[in-house]
């Protein structure tokens, strides 16, 4: 399978995965609501929903990255689906509960295991202690730049997935709370994604103009890199306006002469870097 393919049907499951979650919790309710193997049912659905709150959790509280195996979410969607299975033995009914229930999990483990993973990043253009091949950027009024005017300054750049990413939102935001720590270093912070220049000036409104907001047109950067993730965005969101492709997650320090100085290439979508050890790395 070649990864295209591979992140075709990740943009697939994701959505799938949140609309079951939906539906279950739904179906989960009612059945409770008509006092149908209430004790069965009680155990399905909080597994489904469980996976609602995660991801609505996403949105609704700013979340710049988080744990790998996400343990707290997993215990409670493996716990209680097995309460449910337990209580469909004990109980000797034959119920369509405890199956949905499972299904609940086996996604579960799809997405922390399978679709959160970005594959090997070795091949990855950006090395520390290596000149960063030249890219072609715009800002958001569409004036064009290259990674050669960055010289004689410190660079923090970070390629982000787009607006629609409530981790890329939040871990943008995030930086923003240690700006006054980069300036003192003298590090200006460059934020570069493929969504539109009208979605990046908006950004930069709501975040602080205090940033660089470029516009990697076409992903022309991100494919230089070797950081592009074919069909990484999830199915549907094509609508809004985004494209199909994005980059991976990455956060690397150029120095004055455009050498990287720090770089983190994560390997799992869910997991950023932390402003404090880009600062600890930088006053080493």
């Amino acid at each position: 399978m070649t990864e295209a393919l591979e992140n075709r049907l990740k943009s697939i499951f994701l959505v799938a995965l949140v609309a079951y979650a939906v539906i279950v919790s739904i179906v989960g309710v009612a059945a409770l609501s008509q006092g149908e193997d209430r004790s069965i049912w009680l155990g399905v659905t909080v597994s489904a929903a469980t996976i609602v709150l995660y991801f609505a959790r996403l949105y609704m509280v700013r979340v710049p990255r988080t744990s790998p195996g996400l343990m707290g979410f997993s215990i409670s969607i493996f716990g209680t689906t097995m309460y449910a299975i337990f209580q469909s033995y004990d109980q000797q009914i034959a119920s369509i509960g405890p199956i949905l229930g499972m299904i609940c999990l086996a996604c579960w483990a799809a997405y922390v295991a399978w679709y959160s993973e970005l594959g090997d990043r070795s091949k990855d253009k950006i090395k520390e202690g290596k000149r960063l091949p030249k890219i072609e950027l715009e800002d958001y009024d569409g004036k064009k730049l290259n990674s050669d005017d960055w010289k004689g300054q410190k660079r923090l750049v970070l390629f982000y997935r787009g607006n629609w990413c409530p981790i890329c939102t939040a871990q943008v935001k995030e930086l923003h709370d240690f700006k006054q720590q980069f300036d003192e270093l003298g590090v200006k912070i460059t934020l570069i994604s493929p969504q539109s220049h009208q979605k990046s000036r908006s950004q930069a409104k709501q975040v602080g103009m205090n940033f660089d907001f470029l516009v990697d047109v076409d992903n022309s950067a991100a494919k230089t890199l070797g950081i592009l993730q074919e069909n990484g965005l999830p199915a549907g969101f094509q609508v809004l306006g985004y494209d199909t492709d994005v980059p991976k997650p990455t956060t690397f320090v150029l120095d004055e002469n455009g050498k990287v100085i720090f770089a983190d290439l994560t390997t799992n979508y869910r997991l950023r870097t932390k402003p404090e050890d880009i600062l600890a790395a930088l006053r080493k």
